[in-house]
């Protein structure tokens, strides 16, 4: 059985002015990769964008009580020191009222806004992705999708490897 967010923690997304082609990676010793993004990157925007207007399709499902579905995990974006952002997951989603509460999920970086597991509400105005399982696919994860399509075939096979990540 997968342990809660094992998935998840694999992806951190920093927005940063570097003007590269492909996200640079930063490898952490028992903590997920950090890739860093240009913040002109229209595949990652297209996705944010994407996520964004399809917020309602993951209210409904965590809603729904479904048996079937199940890690429900919203991306938001913090600001960093140097203006830049940080996109880091926020887990154990739950629907307070009108408001997403969750803990921060992934061990932050560039920010120190948070810290791993602390408790938040969720700034609407700052998601940057969605997911959760269905049946242990995932569904949502947008910038996940962005980030793995972009990698080389070996990159893709060590990515798949390393994380067990299968896409709805």
């Amino acid at each position: 059985m997968k342990t809660t967010f094992t998935y998840i923690t694999i992806v951190l997304l920093l927005f940063s002015s570097c003007k590269e082609n492909r996200p640079s990676k930063v490898e952490r010793d028992g903590e997920p990769n950090v890739y860093n993004i240009e913040n002109d990157n229209a595949k990652i925007n297209d996705a944010i964008e994407k996520a964004k207007n399809s917020i309602q399709e993951f209210t409904i499902a965590l809603k729904s009580d479904n048996p079937d579905l199940d890690f429900f995990a919203i991306k938001q974006k913090f600001i960093t020191r140097d203006g830049g952002g940080e996109h880091i997951w926020v887990q154990d989603i739950q629907l307070v009222d009108s408001e997403f509460i969750g803990t921060i999920g992934n061990e932050p970086v560039y920010t120190n806004a948070i810290q791993l597991g602390d408790t938040i509400t969720v700034d609407r105005a700052n998601i940057s992705d969605w997911m959760y399982y269905e049946k242990d696919k995932i569904v949502g994860g947008y910038t996940i999708r962005v980030l793995r399509d972009g990698l080389s075939d070996e990159e893709k096979a060590q990515f798949d490897a390393k994380n067990g990540l299968l896409f709805k």
